[in-house]
């Protein structure tokens, strides 16, 4: 939900920006290089509105895909400036899911059969539990 408020953010700061630059500073010399970049940004905030939006209906109305079969489950992690901390799931060798690794903690991590709901767009984790077969 936070990221729909960050992209919310972006999206009014860069039409701020390019409705002040287009009414009062038409004669300054970067206008428009201001207006083409400030322009660019702000798409790429509608589009992560959009997107994060559409996984958070799907969240909402329980539109999840379920794949089941062998899974490699390991973890994935960085350090440096910003860490990444994520648990990867690959799925009878066709795609992987992505979850967050605190949200999924308690998973064991190897290779075993599973059945695992994600977001189908962004391929997001949403559960997973190991199955027999």
């Amino acid at each position: 939900m936070f990221e729909i408020i960050y992209a919310l953010i972006g999206l009014i700061i860069c039409s701020s920006i390019v409705i002040f630059f287009v009414k009062k500073k038409r004669g300054h010399k970067d206008f428009y290089s201001v207006v083409i970049t400030v322009t660019f940004f702000g798409i790429i905030c509608l589009l992560l509105i959009i997107w994060d939006t559409e996984d958070y209906i799907a969240i909402k109305n329980k539109n999840f895909q379920t794949a089941s079969g062998q899974c490699v489950v390991t973890e994935f992690e960085t350090t440096g400036r910003t860490t990444i901390h994520e648990l990867h799931v690959e799925i009878n060798g066709d795609f992987v899911v992505i979850g967050d690794f605190d949200d999924f903690s308690d998973v064991k991590q190897g290779t075993y059969h599973c059945t695992a709901k994600y977001i189908e767009k962004t391929r997001t984790l949403f559960s997973i539990k190991p199955t027999h077969n």
